[in-house]
């Protein structure tokens, strides 16, 4: 089992790969429905790494 400390450092990082993934199967195999999935599974990991590039840095 994983410690809580090993989940928190985890979650998110999988999340987004499970989503980026799943964005990518469905562009590939789907249409309809699935042009819609894979723009939101491909597009939300990249607004959150763009979050996180351009927000300001907190001076410790």
């Amino acid at each position: 089992m994983l410690s809580p400390e090993s989940r928190r450092l985890w979650t998110w990082p999988i999340a987004l790969g499970v989503l980026s993934t799943s964005g990518l199967l469905t562009a590939l195999v789907s249409d309809d429905w699935g042009d819609t999935w894979s723009w939101v599974g491909l597009g939300v990991p990249v607004l959150v790494i763009a979050w996180f590039a351009w927000r300001p840095q907190r001076a410790d």
